[in-house]
């Protein structure tokens, strides 16, 4: 349970900010620390035989350096793009070696393009021509489907930056065939390019009356799609009354409207039915052979989301969030849980007991006030809940478990109690140390560390102090065991695709690297150089420079529960 969290963790988790609370100087020093590490990692990424390695530590570093060294950082994204290439080009015998291979610098190819589009769109693009694979037809089914794509969703990514060049890219793609991803791209220039937009909208719906929708999913859910996400305003109300014409035609011709038993398309039947009160609105009785289907659209479909929503959502203020629900009910549930867990994260819990007892649905308004409950629970620490956990700590049968549930209270309470919290993270560690040597066990230890560096104290050094020799021996032992029941090396090095339970642990402190480098970064810099294989140490203090000069804005820790 230990290591499955610890693999995971980053998908839940932010890195602390290390800039914050300090004054303006010291954060400016240790900015000049990270570049500097950053630079001794980029001038050392030769002596790999890698190309993954290469690639992976380049294409992160032009990333960071861009504004301190945009030159630079051009040189290392045209490594990478050669990197790249030879990896696509990969001609190995086994079937499955080389699928996985183009799966590996696919991603890498596709993350690339999209540290670029942050700075340079049209470089971007021009990255996106330069790697695409000559042989694309000979390429597995799921990488050949996504390169369809690339352009259009590079477009929804560089749209903000260059409208004009996102909008060539979605007519570009359109004139090839329909896609939902065209959405997203219209989603961006909505207020950024509104003519573009305009016209753009109109050129969809234009194609989209040529199109057979009940054989075209691609287009049915483009035109639902469009339909949900981008409702009327003054200037594309007859634009949209078209939009709804089309659907409304092509559900009554493909037998929409027929009786129950006879045979329709019921998948386009049932999306329709999402838009029957509008399609009413402007069609009248025209749609009323429909109306079966629209209470079972709202049951069994929605439409996609768009970037724009999708944005507001995980971004978005607290007002901005809940402002989209009378826009999007289908999205009611997801929004007010949003908005409800982020005036909780900014300290205005009143604010989330107001959000959630405004819930329309009796049940989720029970369950999200309940949930505001149990997290203010260790918001303050009595000697009451304090025996409490120790209560409920004997009733638990296992080591993992009880290690589980002690790192759980102590990170609950280590924002107003840090002596509490320090308490209950020595009482995992004595278990750990009674604990059997193996995964749960240096899992935990990892976990450990991280709270004791969250509460500043100087044991999680000395946790990873003594971890490292042990990680450098599991490293070589699985190195020689490679190839048996995991593969950690390519091309004789180790590479950061999380296999097996050396890989989830080492890429677990790679990606949180930052809980060390906050309370740190000189230490941390030295604790990475004792990995003994070179690739890791350069991997390690690309991570660490990379918290500093690109830390996550969430200063919180996990949670395991």
């Amino acid at each position: 349970m230990v290591l499955v969290f610890l693999c995971t963790c980053s998908a839940r988790a932010q890195e602390p900010v290390p800039l914050e609370g300090q004054d303006e100087s010291a954060a400016a020093e240790l900015r000049k620390k990270a570049i500097d590490l950053l630079e001794s990692v980029v001038g050392q990424v030769d002596i790999l035989r890698s190309g993954e390695n290469r690639a992976r530590i380049r294409s992160n570093a032009a990333d960071l350096l861009w504004k301190h060294d945009e030159k630079r950082a051009r040189g290392l994204f045209a490594a990478v793009e050669e990197d790249i290439k030879a990896g696509l080009n990969d001609s190995d015998p086994d079937p499955a070696t080389r699928s996985h291979t183009l799966a590996v610098f696919m991603l890498l190819r596709s993350d690339t393009i999209g540290r670029i589009a942050r700075h340079d769109p049209a470089l971007a693009l021009s990255f996106l021509r330069a790697t695409r694979p000559a042989s694309i037809e000979q390429f597995p089914h799921q990488l050949r489907q996504g390169e369809e794509f690339m352009e259009l969703r590079l477009a929804g990514q560089i749209a903000t930056r260059d409208p004009r060049l996102a909008l060539k890219l979605g007519r570009e793609s359109l004139s090839k065939g329909f896609s939902t991803d065209i959405l997203s791209v219209l989603a961006q220039l909505q207020g950024k390019d509104n003519d573009g937009w305009l016209a753009f909208y109109k050129e969809i719906v234009d194609k989209l009356k040529a199109a057979n929708l009940a054989q075209d999913s691609a287009a049915a859910e483009t035109a639902t799609g469009l339909a949900q996400s981008f409702p009327p305003s003054g200037a594309n109300e007859q634009v949209y009354r078209e939009l709804l014409g089309i659907l409304l035609t092509s559900a009554l011709d493909n037998g929409c409207g027929n009786p129950p038993q006879q045979n329709a398309p019921h998948y386009l039947c049932i999306q329709v039915g999402l838009f029957f009160s509008r399609m009413e609105f402007y069609y009248g009785s025209r749609v009323a052979p429909l109306k079966r289907y629209a209470e079972v659209g709202q049951h069994f479909f929605s439409p996609p989301i768009s970037a724009q929503v999708t944005g507001v959502i995980e971004n978005g203020s607290v007002d901005e969030i809940l402002a989209l629900a009378p826009k999007h009910p289908e999205l009611r549930q997801q929004v007010y849980w949003k908005a409800m867990m982020k005036a909780e994260a900014s300290g205005d819990v009143a604010r989330a007991r107001q959000i959630a007892a405004d819930v329309p649905d009796e049940e989720q308004r029970r369950y999200m006030l309940a949930q505001i409950e149990r997290n203010q629970v260790w918001k303050t620490v009595s000697a009451e809940k304090l025996a409490a956990i120790q209560q409920e700590l004997s009733r638990l049968r296992t080591n993992e478990d009880r290690v589980d549930f002690l790192l759980d209270r102590a990170h609950r309470i280590g924002v107003n109690d840090r002596k509490a919290a320090l308490s209950l993270l020595n009482q995992a560690s004595q278990i750990l140390d009674s604990s059997r040597f193996g995964t749960t066990q240096l899992g935990g230890q990892v976990m450990l560390a991280m709270l004791y560096c969250s509460l500043k104290s100087d044991r999680g050094f000395s946790i990873m102090e003594t971890m490292i020799p042990k990680l450098n021996a599991l490293v070589t032992a699985a190195a020689a065991l490679d190839g048996f029941e995991n593969n950690y090396l390519r091309d004789g090095e180790w590479n950061m695709s999380r296999d097996g339970a050396v890989g989830d642990i080492l890429n677990g402190l790679s990606e949180n690297a930052g809980y060390f480098a906050s309370m740190d970064f000189d230490r941390s810099v030295s604790l990475a150089s004792q990995f003994e294989r070179p690739e890791l140490r350069l991997m390690a203090g690309l991570k660490l420079a990379q918290s500093v000069l690109a830390p996550r804005t969430n200063p919180s820790l996990f949670r395991i529960r």
